[in-house]
């Protein structure tokens, strides 16, 4: 007979409970399940109320979670956060561990005692409700965090991207705050973590948290209609949170208790022990310090924080300054926007347009002459406020069609004002009339300098994160091989002729020819630019440049080529500074940096990010240059390092002014940038014509995106079902742009000749393509009418008139040329 312990009975019914379930309900006596309750009953006092003497009451309210408190009690947590003085650290951990005899409501008891007595000072804290959502928050595992977790082990650059993009779009300060908080708790593996913003005057600044020691497994955050009415306060430059928001500096204690600035009181009251403590300052894009975070007690327990943790969140905190200035900002958006509510009802007409500054000030004038009765009104915007001394950044001006020009203008004319104050100083109307008038307009105004304000902070996160997503930096072996490798001379190379063919290089070769390029111009020895450092600069350079047909690395370099040429064969170097000539060259090789292959006029009809940052005059020369800016900061990249501070800005102005000018509305800016920029028109036809369809080939993706993305009809030059017009649209910008260009520029420099003699030979060439295409067109519009069926009478008519008929079609075929070379104004501003 076969026998079985009891360990192996009681193993086989753990993993059968239905089978004990099924017996017990068959077999079981009450009397056992009457001892099994007796020894199970839960405990009425938790041993620690007996060691204090509290007993338990039968009226204590009963909260839907099982938690039961004495209203007293809440009052007695008020007084103890408003009557003590010491820096916030701690509020609640649920992994506190307890003894064995303590229930879950004594557990509970004692996380909301921690809670309460762990708050600073202040007499506006109501934190009951805070407290209520705190203990009823779910804690149950959030499958977009366990998401986080696993990409941070997987990829760490998706990681860091999946957080940005998590509070790039959030709006609302409460949400964007507690994901800032999650997010640094897993980017740290902080136990806690709490968020402080600044709020307050200059002079009388707070720290402001409505989040506080939030834990890191915590997934839903508490509700929002709890939050406004409780908050925690720190004052400035109180505790290890005062000190990093007044300093801006970062504090990483691994042992809290070894600074000065620690309390230990919280701790000796909750039993909880803070060990590491991390605390850094959130900035503006201003640089000033508008919010703290602290991490406490790094995970695993007694790990300290570390120089990657301080890293990382720097790399990070800036993200969470630009969502918290536009929270901000919504968030006073809409304060204004409710405070005028009832105005707006009044004067709704002049609120319809609130995202032109120009078109509501136009609707403020009109509606002056009309509801003020005044013949002129005038409305000039203060530049600055706080200034001394007044100066008006934009004047507007309207006259009513009925103003008398005898009339004494003076007492017809409205003045407004718009700053921290409004006045008027109107003539023959009421003066509470106007003054109510007034108000009116500085609401809208403002309203309208907000909403931009806004949508241009939006643009920069924008900007910023896809910046981030393509911005690539060069490997450390990358500029190691660089640095060997034997750098060839420029005759070798062919860059020093006007006719140098750059396809007959490669990406490597490219790279070298350019290191040929600024040691020949003696700039490196000239500016003591570090080798090493010019090698990854030009590495980094031609990583961000994009795929596109056109403007990618291989242009940057061909215009380089160019300006090289230029400045060594053809003798500028004896005209230009050193200076000018290094701010040139690595203007040519960053004037179109970033470039998505689409022009300023289609950023503008898009409203693109770019657009609304940048403006729509010169949208992505403007990018260019802050992307080379970018590039230069970054570490290891800056190659004007040994400049003095005057010098580096006469150097940074140059480059601007070079980038800038190569938007061709502003051609005649810097015309050798501009000639570099069109320099493929000079180069042989096979080369000319190649670099020609690369051209045309990103013009027609741009076209193919306006006829499916903006529903619009594209140009001629854009328009991929007009492709057989190449060599007329050619002609139109020889003609109109690039020939006018060289020969000025030749008139100034003899030596420039080649580059003219190179655009009349390809002229030639596109005229003939151009004949014929116009006889083809024309043998295919006969063909058409042909088959169209003409009648036998028509064609007698024709056959009468054949004399006539020829003459027309020379004169037809004239006009044609004629049209072939006429310059197309519409050309320059959707070249570039």
């Amino acid at each position: 007979m076969t026998t079985f312990d009891f360990s192996d009975v009681e193993a086989f019914l753990d993993c059968h409970p239905e089978l004990f379930e099924e017996y017990l309900a068959r077999k079981g006596k009450c009397d056992t399940l009457s001892r099994w309750l007796k020894e199970h009953q839960p405990s009425k006092t938790s041993p620690v109320e007996e060691k204090r003497g509290v007993a338990r009451d039968p009226f204590w309210p009963t909260n839907p979670d099982g938690l039961k408190r004495r209203s007293s009690h809440m009052e007695l947590r008020r007084n103890f956060a408003r009557s003590k003085a010491m820096t916030a650290h701690r509020t609640y951990d649920e992994h506190v561990s307890l003894t064995a005899h303590e229930s879950q409501s004594s557990m509970r008891r004692r996380a909301l005692l921690r809670k309460a007595s762990s708050l600073p000072p202040t007499t506006a804290h109501i934190l009951s409700a805070l407290l209520e959502s705190r203990v009823n928050v779910p804690q149950y595992a959030s499958s977009a965090i366990d998401y986080k977790y696993r990409l941070k082990e997987s990829n760490e650059r998706e990681f860091f991207l999946e957080l940005v993009k998590d509070i790039s779009n959030e709006l609302d300060m409460t949400n964007l705050s507690y994901k800032i908080l999650i997010n640094v708790c897993i980017m740290v593996n902080a136990d806690r973590c709490s968020l402080f913003l600044v709020e307050g005057p200059s002079h009388k600044r707070t720290l402001v948290s409505k989040f506080f020691d939030v834990h890191s497994g915590t997934t839903v955050r508490p509700s929002s209609s709890t939050l406004d009415s409780n908050e925690v306060q720190v004052p400035w430059g109180k505790g290890i949170i005062g000190y990093v928001a007044e300093h801006g500096e970062t504090v990483n204690i691994p042992n809290a208790y070894e600074d000065h600035r620690f309390s230990d009181e919280i701790d000796k009251l909750t039993g909880y022990k803070t060990q590491s403590i991390l605390c850094m300052a959130i900035r503006n894009s201003d640089g000033e310090v508008i919010g703290v975070v602290q991490a406490i007690n790094k995970n695993p327990s007694g790990t300290p924080f570390t120089e990657d943790d301080e890293k990382v969140l720097q790399m990070y905190l800036p993200f969470c300054g630009i969502s918290i200035s536009n929270a901000k900002l919504f968030s006073e958006s809409r304060k204004e926007y409710e405070r005028s509510r009832a105005l707006l009802e009044v004067v709704n007409d002049l609120f319809e347009e609130q995202t032109d500054l120009e078109k509501i000030v136009r609707k403020i004038m009109q509606r002056a002459l009309t509801l003020l009765q005044c013949e002129r009104c005038s409305v000039l915007l203060l530049e600055d406020i706080h200034s001394p001394v007044v100066k008006f950044s934009q004047t507007f001006e309207l006259m009513s069609p009925l103003c008398s020009v005898d009339h004494d203008i003076r007492r017809t004319r409205l003045l407004v004002f718009i700053s921290d104050q409004f006045y008027a100083s109107p003539s023959g109307i009421g003066h509470i009339k106007s003054l109510a008038f007034v108000i009116f307009c500085g609401l809208g105004i403002n309203n309208t300098m907000m909403y931009n304000q806004v949508k241009k902070t939006w643009a920069k996160q924008s900007v910023a994160l896809d910046m981030l997503s393509y911005h690539a930096t060069c490997s450390k072996a990358e500029v190691d091989r660089l640095k060997a490798a034997k750098i060839p001379l420029s005759s070798e190379l062919g860059i020093d002729e006007f006719h140098f063919n750059d396809f007959s290089l490669d990406n490597d070769a490219m790279i070298t020819a350019s290191l040929r390029m600024f040691l020949e111009l003696g700039v490196v020895q000239k500016f003591k630019i570090d080798y090493e450092v010019l090698c990854r600069w030009l590495l980094t350079v031609r990583k961000n440049y994009r795929t596109v047909a056109y403007h990618n690395w291989r242009h940057a370099f061909n215009v380089s080529q160019c300006m090289f040429v230029m400045i060594t064969t053809a003798g500028f170097q004896e005209v230009l500074t050193d200076t000018e000539t290094l701010a040139l060259m690595v203007g040519c090789f960053c004037h179109d940096l970033d470039h998505r292959g689409t022009n300023n006029a289609f950023q503008a009809k898009s409203g693109s990010a770019l657009a609304l940052l940048y403006g729509t005059s010169a949208t992505l020369e403007h990018h260019h240059f802050n992307h080379a800016v970018m590039i230069l900061q970054s570490e290891g990249h800056n190659i004007f390092a040994n400049l003095s501070s005057k010098e580096y800005s006469n150097m940074m102005q140059l480059l601007k002014q070079a980038i800038l000018s190569t938007d061709l509305t502003l051609y005649f800016k810097s015309m050798l940038m501009t000639a570099c920029d069109l320099g493929a028109v000079t180069r042989p036809w096979e080369i000319s014509k190649q670099v020609a369809e690369l051209v045309t080939s990103e013009f027609f993706e741009q076209g193919d995106r306006e006829r499916s993305e903006l529903k619009l009809t594209p140009a001629a030059i854009f328009d991929r079902n007009r492709k057989d017009e190449l060599p007329v649209l050619q002609l139109e910008w020889i003609d109109g742009i690039c020939k006018p260009l060289y020969e000025a520029l030749v008139k100034l420099n003899r030596k420039l000749q080649p580059m003219v003699d190179g655009i009349d030979a390809n002229r030639k060439k596109w005229a003939e393509l151009c004949l014929s295409y116009q006889q083809t067109r024309r043998a295919s519009e006969c063909i058409s009418s042909l088959e169209a069926g003409e009648t036998e009478s028509s064609q007698s008519s024709v056959s009468t008139h054949e004399p006539e008929s020829s003459q027309s079609e020379a004169t037809n075929q004239s006009e044609d040329s004629t049209h072939c070379v006429e310059p197309n104004q519409a050309t320059v501003a959707n070249y570039k």
